[in-house]
């Protein structure tokens, strides 16, 4: 945090007065607006009561909101009543500012809606939010330890018993009878370590920078976020089987990084809660990369943008859901394939006989 975590009132008291503590639960009788200086997981760390109009923000010490950030000017940005309404303007600075996603210059001035969402303000590294009578209060957060411990722990145990017993059969079919006991050992032993180092990392991150470690939160993510790969490792192979669609097992691979992505986000909203938007487009970068350079190595290794060269996924007859080929038409299906393969074969005979001499 490039900013010193407050904002000192100046001497002058007619323009505003700061309130004690943390952000008052409702607007005082006459009171214009309150402006918070928020901390970098969104929480209010000072706040300015504003009964008078207007309010001059900046390093300088004859501002009503007087801040200690490098990044902020003297005489920064000023609030006050305009022709259609309230309205902030830009004075003289180099790094100018933010109000909400526009970014603002020396001389901007940007209208201040008097309702809807309270407008949040980014100075140098500071972030303001100021809240106007007519804009919208957020319902009360229950606390977490209101809710009863049994409502906290069902689900993630629910999704542990699920995962471990997904893995237990994976484990089963997978291996043979004679190792299958120290599979399933080695198997729950990773699971547990892996997962207690995982949520261990994001909570210490979580710690580092919002002070609160969140645990329980980072664990049910894993827990979830296995679940479904756990799914996705099984289910499109069923579904190409029963249906004759092996495109979804060739490109199975794009919900997986689908959930890694999503995965992502939710560990990062616990370090960084007050970006959801920013963390909402790293989620979808990630993703978009990673389906693309995917989709090349694809290319490069089997000459298609598929996972698979063919479906090998075999389940029980009863499960097939599509209606049987006859085997004239799958053989007369084939002679489509002559053709490429010729081609093939005789690149490949080129490229073996190139190095090759005549005696040879």
């Amino acid at each position: 945090m490039g900013a010193l975590e407050g904002a000192l009132p100046a001497a002058d008291a007619g323009a505003g007065r700061p309130a004690e503590g943390s952000a008052p639960r409702s607007m005082r009788p006459g009171a214009l607006a309150l402006l918070e200086v928020l901390d970098r997981d969104g929480q209010p760390r000072q706040s300015l009561m504003v009964h008078a109009w207007p309010v001059r923000i900046g390093r300088a010490l004859d501002n009503e909101l007087v801040l200690s950030d490098a990044h902020v000017a003297a005489h920064h940005l000023m609030i006050a009543p305009g022709a259609q309404g309230l309205a902030l303007t830009l004075a003289e600075t180099n790094n100018g500012a933010l109000l909400g996603s526009r970014r603002l210059r020396s001389g901007d001035v940007a209208p201040l809606a008097a309702t809807g969402e309270p407008a949040e303000i980014t100075l140098g590294r500071t972030h303001l939010r100021l809240r106007l009578p007519g804009h919208t209060l957020a319902a009360e957060l229950p606390m977490a330890a209101a809710s009863s411990l049994r409502r906290r722990a069902l689900p993630i145990v629910l999704a542990a018993l699920l995962l471990i017993a997904g893995t237990l059969f994976t484990t089963y079919l997978d291996t043979d009878p004679d190792g299958l006991t120290r599979a399933v050992g080695n198997m729950l032993l990773t699971t547990v370590i892996g997962a207690a180092a995982w949520c261990a990392v994001w909570a210490l991150l979580s710690k580092t920078f919002t002070r609160q470690a969140q645990f329980g939160w980072h664990l049910r993510v894993f827990l979830f976020a296995s679940l479904a790969l756990l799914a996705l490792s099984a289910l499109p192979a069923l579904l190409g089987f029963a249906f004759s669609w092996p495109w979804v097992t060739d490109f199975a691979f794009v919900a997986t990084i689908a959930v890694a992505a999503v995965t992502l986000y939710f560990h990062l909203l616990a370090v960084e809660p007050a970006r959801r938007l920013w963390l909402r487009w790293a989620a979808v970068t990630c993703a978009g990369v990673g389906v693309a350079l995917t989709l090349w190595f694809n290319l490069q290794r089997n000459d298609q943008f598929g996972d698979e060269l063919y479906m090998n996924h075999l389940f029980p007859p009863a499960l097939r859901v599509a209606k049987p080929v006859p085997l004239d038409g799958f053989i007369e299906g084939l002679a489509s394939l002559k053709p490429t393969l010729d081609k093939k074969a005789r690149e490949s005979g080129r490229g073996e006989d190139g190095g090759r001499s005549d005696d040879e």
